[in-house]
């Protein structure tokens, strides 16, 4: 099987789809495009001797995504013998290098920007290229379609103008709530007054007008991937306040530079760098804390002794792995809430170049099949368009008419040839994608996130201060948690 029959496509049911993820990700039968090629051998032969009396290795990393992978980089680099341990036949977690319609793209976690201090200090540590997206932009020229009440608005002028009105004056607490965004005990009574509303609830304080509202509300499906009655309007407002709360800087920090390599080079460089030892296609089943060591037992039946383990994988998989002694209970009622990144990203390729220059973007509500459609990539003979949705469930990606009635809807006339996609709540090593968290959660689980337990510490990507759920939020759980392994174990 190869990676691309593990992807969703038009013509691939979803049904095939979960079957395949489960089977790929606990079996290792297919090799993923783009996965770090460490030989685990020739790994352990470059990594430190264990220092840790009666271990195997000093540290094992449980998750091979950004957290993870920079957690094992540190750890081996700390000088300690490193096992990093992934579930997946790839390293990457939820980013995914691939390429479609001669295009690379990546089809989960992809742009980075220089207000991430964490990923960006890691483009200057290795001198990794970037790009920039959407391709072929060209300043002036863009369509900006807006699906309002059933019909299509082309937003400009004064629309455009009162649009983005709406859009400060529904974020114009954030300044309040989140002066410091990598600090949530700073402004925590602000907070905590906001805990219990959700992204609608925002709405009745607010006097905008419908079409106001509808722009409103497609930034909200983008930024908590789910529908704005679902997501934390603290949460929301935390993404606008991080690129300093200004809508030009808040749109290239999500969508402006990514990785001319894919995130894999990301990935491959600390690798490379660290030299862990890495085994893929290795689940984890147990992490047992017995004092003064730790025994990791995997799917296969294997037992590992480690001085430290540290957890990187997503908290929606927590419940997957037994712990002993038990984990917080709160940890275990998050991790089967969820949290509500649950959203889909397409790939869709359509018919011809487009007829006119820069970019054409379309956005709808958080309640329908797509609330973003924007141009990927241009090409003589076709267009590359990345998409979001707060719900796979409203548009089968593999239904082609399907797509085609949405893309009509936003662009009369284009014609849908090809969809690409991979669905991350399927996928069972992530139940889900990028974390935003649900109203209340800060009161009810924020002081048990990321709280070490003996020699078991935690590290997810998808808690913390700052850019969480972000590729840099990642880079930075991971290498918190090797620093406080480093001295955990001296």
């Amino acid at each position: 099987m190869t990676e691309r029959e593990v992807n969703t496509q038009c013509g691939v049911s979803r049904r095939r789809f979960l079957r395949d993820a489960g089977v790929v990700s606990a079996a290792g039968a297919a090799v993923a495009v783009g996965a770090a090629h460490i030989d685990g051998v020739q790994a352990q032969e470059n990594n430190q001797g264990c220092k840790s009396a009666g271990c195997d290795y000093d540290v094992v990393v449980i998750g091979g995504g950004f957290a993870g992978v920079t957690a094992a980089r540190d750890s081996s680099k700390h000088g300690y013998k490193t096992l990093l341990l992934e579930a997946r036949n790839r390293l990457g977690g939820r980013t995914f290098s691939s390429e479609f319609a001669g295009h690379k793209i990546e089809l989960g976690g992809t742009w980075i920007h220089w207000t991430q201090p964490f990923v960006w200090g890691e483009v200057e540590r290795y001198g990794l290229q970037l790009k920039e997206t959407p391709e072929h932009h060209v300043p002036g020229k863009d369509t900006l379609s807006v699906i309002h009440e059933g019909k299509r608005i082309e937003l400009a002028g004064k629309d455009l103008m009162s649009a983005v009105e709406g859009i400060y004056a529904y974020f114009a607490e954030a300044r309040k709530l989140w002066e410091r965004p990598y600090d949530a005990k700073y402004t925590w009574n602000q907070l905590s007054a906001v805990d219990a509303m959700s992204a609608t609830d925002r709405y009745a304080q607010l006097s905008l007008t419908p079409l106001q509202r509808t722009v409103v509300d497609a930034y909200i499906a983008g930024i908590s991937h789910t529908t704005s009655d679902k997501a934390s309007y603290a949460d929301v407002l935390r993404w606008w306040s991080l690129p300093g709360w200004e809508l030009s800087q808040f749109s290239d920090s999500l969508g402006r530079y990514t990785f001319k390599n894919g995130t894999i080079s990301l990935i491959n460089a600390m690798i490379a760098d660290g030299k862990p030892e890495v085994r893929l296609s290795t689940p984890v089943a147990k992490v047992e804390d017995k004092g003064d060591r730790v025994l990791i037992t995997t799917q296969q039946g294997d037992t590992i002794v480690a001085g430290a383990v540290i957890v990187a994988v997503p908290m929606n998989v927590l419940p997957r792995i037994a712990f002993s002694p038990a984990l917080d209970p709160a940890l275990v009622a998050a991790a089967k809430e969820t949290h509500t990144g649950s959203g889909m990203k397409v790939f869709v390729r359509t018919k011809g170049k487009l007829p006119v220059e820069g970019k054409y973007t379309g956005i709808a509500d958080s309640q329908q099949p797509l609330s973003l459609v924007t141009t990927y990539a241009k090409a003589d003979d076709h267009t590359l368009f990345a998409c979001f949705g707060s719900d796979p469930d409203k548009l089968d990606v593999q239904d082609r008419d399907a797509v085609q009635q949405v893309f009509e809807s936003f662009f009369p006339g284009i014609e849908v040839t090809e969809c690409y996609s991979y669905e991350w709540t399927l996928d069972p090593y992530s139940r889900g994608t990028y974390c935003s968290y649900r109203p209340n959660w800060l009161g009810k689980y924020y002081d048990h996130f990321q709280q070490d337990r003996g020699r078991v510490i935690f590290g997810q990507g998808d808690h913390g201060e700052g850019w969480r759920g972000f590729i840099d939020g990642a880079i930075s759980a991971g290498g918190k948690a090797a620093k406080r392994t480093q001295t955990l174990l001296g």
